[in-house]
């Protein structure tokens, strides 16, 4: 064979297996495109969902802590995509997340503060009621009870707190995940706005109640 002829095969092979890994190239780029684009979604969207029943106040503490726990991990999957290939939209899902992760956490932990001063407030008042059972020491464990209350329901108010910032800046993150992934399901403004005025609302209550265990006046 001639030498020209052999280095054409050469080169048209060449361009040939070139060819071959540019293609190859783009169709993983394409992939890993769409299992970002897969996992971003049905994260944002199952967050969503734990958000909604969190919202609906028929979850007990344990179980926002396990929602609050599965979002984490939904971040955690997100990192471990190519972020490269739609680092907007990577960037809006994390955010969403994280902040639905954030707000899972404090609805968590007011409903275990929540608890916490209901308990500590029977408690006490169930103390100060024994009015026959006072003693020695009966007024050292009634001032133990009533700064316990006051701890309690001061948990309460700062999980409230917490929530009522989170709801009321909601909608930054979802305007964000909003512009890149339209058909997303995020919870509605009337509702974000709802939840963020009970918010406000429990943690006037709190305060309210804190004060009120502060101002009283134990029998001797």
């Amino acid at each position: 064979m001639p030498a020209a002829r052999r280095t054409k095969r050469i080169v048209f092979g060449l361009a040939a297996v070139l060819m071959l890994v540019v293609a190859a190239s783009m169709l993983y780029g394409v992939k890993k495109k769409r299992d970002l684009e897969s996992s971003a979604t049905a994260s944002a969207a199952d967050a969503t969902a734990r958000l909604r029943e969190a919202a609906s106040g028929k979850a007990d503490a344990a179980r926002l802590q396990a929602h609050a726990e599965a979002v984490a991990r939904h971040i955690e999957t997100l990192r471990r995509e190519d972020l490269s290939q739609d680092r907007v939209l990577a960037e809006a899902a994390e955010l969403y997340l994280t902040d639905v992760q954030a707000i899972l956490r404090n609805h968590a932990a007011a409903a275990r503060a929540r608890a916490a001063g209901l308990a500590s407030r029977q408690a006490l008042a169930g103390h100060i009621g024994a009015a026959d059972a006072r003693g020695t020491g009966w007024i050292q464990q009634a001032l133990a009870l009533k700064e316990r209350a006051e701890r309690d329901n001061f948990d309460y108010r700062t999980a409230m707190s917490a929530l009522a910032t989170l709801y009321s800046s909601h909608h930054e993150s979802q305007d964000k995940l909003r512009a890149v992934a339209p058909a997303t399901p995020l919870i509605e403004e009337a509702l974000r706005q709802r939840l963020h005025q009970q918010a406000k609302d429990a943690q006037q209550q709190a305060a309210a109640e804190i004060e009120r265990i502060r101002q009283m006046v134990l029998p001797r």
